[in-house]
């Protein structure tokens, strides 16, 4: 793995539907990654692809999340993960705003936004499930934060091969965090 991301395991014997989970759950993590990337070249460019793109991100990935949710943690669980999400990406998009405007102020805001609104994810999602580790989460929200502002960075500097090595990181972060986030599923036993 390139700069030493350790993709979390899967459990051995896994069944059909536990499978299914972290099928499921890495395939969020990476639309979650893949959207905010299309996001960021789309603003950065004024694409007119723009406004498809937010609105997939925006509205599409936070719903894939409360539908897989809602099936292991209810409706109201379900609700407020998808709150936290669309605030993940309100934060980031304030963010590109920021950095391409040149708005420092805003930069330091949005960033430290981002950085309270991963400690807060971390620690509802170690309240739910025993598995889930506070800290845990944090370092994976910490790291994914920290690529995506390298990525703004990237694209707002044109430096596309670097962009490209930053986002295979993001990749292989994210794979992490959804076979982290199914390993707590599969572990609670809610499947």
């Amino acid at each position: 793995m390139p700069d030493g991301v350790i993709i979390e395991p899967i459990p051995r014997n896994v069944t059909f539907e536990q499978m299914n989970a972290i099928l499921t759950f890495r395939t969020l993590w990476l639309d979650m990654a893949m959207w905010m990337r299309n996001f960021i070249h789309s603003f950065v460019h004024d694409d007119p692809n723009l406004e498809a793109v937010t609105n997939r991100l925006y509205t599409g990935v936070p719903i894939r999340f409360y539908n897989a949710l809602v099936v292991f943690y209810g409706t109201e669980i379900a609700e407020e993960y998808l709150n936290r999400i669309s605030n993940i990406i309100v934060v980031f998009w304030r963010l590109v705003e920021a950095m391409k405007s040149g708005d420092q102020e805003g930069v330091q805001s949005a960033t430290r936004e981002l950085y309270e609104t991963a400690d807060q994810g971390a620690a509802f999602l170690a309240s739910l499930n025993d598995y889930w580790d506070a800290s845990r989460w944090r370092d994976l929200y910490t790291q994914y934060i920290n690529l995506g502002i390298q990525v703004i960075l990237a694209v707002l500097e044109g430096n596309y091969e670097n962009e490209i090595r930053i986002y295979d990181r993001i990749q292989d972060l994210t794979v992490t965090m959804g076979n982290y986030m199914a390993n707590g599923i599969i572990a609670r036993g809610l499947n």
